[in-house]
């Protein structure tokens, strides 16, 4: 494994997400699957999620650029994982609630619950699956 890939890795999350919400101000959105594709363009193993996402959970990445974890640490690592982050400064956040569409406010908050969710309704055969088993009588339903 080539050493240097983490560092890589906060570079380009950096330069791709960090630095244009800095300047406009608001909530920096990480989609799992698009930084993995951005990585292996640049030649990183496409087998290697764990070395994408554990970057940008560790503090070397959000503690010097003076961000705050939004997400949790050691979530899923699928395409549609969303890492989040907001910024410790508050001029930057002050910024970011007077730009933040009602829009914007509501898929943000929602996005956390589709993702908790998902594997949810995936492990019951998907949205029929999962209704069917709240509403059922079983000990271990919802």
């Amino acid at each position: 494994m080539k050493t240097g890939w983490s560092e890589r890795v906060r570079e380009v999350a950096e330069r791709e997400y960090v630095a244009p919400a800095r300047s406009r101000g608001g909530y920096i959105r990480i989609r799992f699957g698009d930084l993995k594709e951005k990585m292996v363009q640049l030649g990183f193993p496409a087998t290697n999620s764990n070395q994408i996402a554990s970057p940008l959970e560790s503090e070397k990445f959000w503690r010097p650029r003076q961000l705050e974890m939004c997400t949790p640490k050691g979530q899923a690592r699928t395409n549609d994982t969303i890492f989040e982050f907001k910024f410790k400064d508050d001029s930057v956040l002050s910024n970011a609630t007077t730009k933040e569409s009602p829009a914007e406010r509501a898929f943000r908050l929602t996005e956390k619950l589709r993702g908790l969710m998902k594997d949810e309704i995936a492990a019951r055969g998907g949205t029929e699956g999962f209704m069917r088993w709240v509403r059922s009588d079983e000990e271990d339903a919802a």
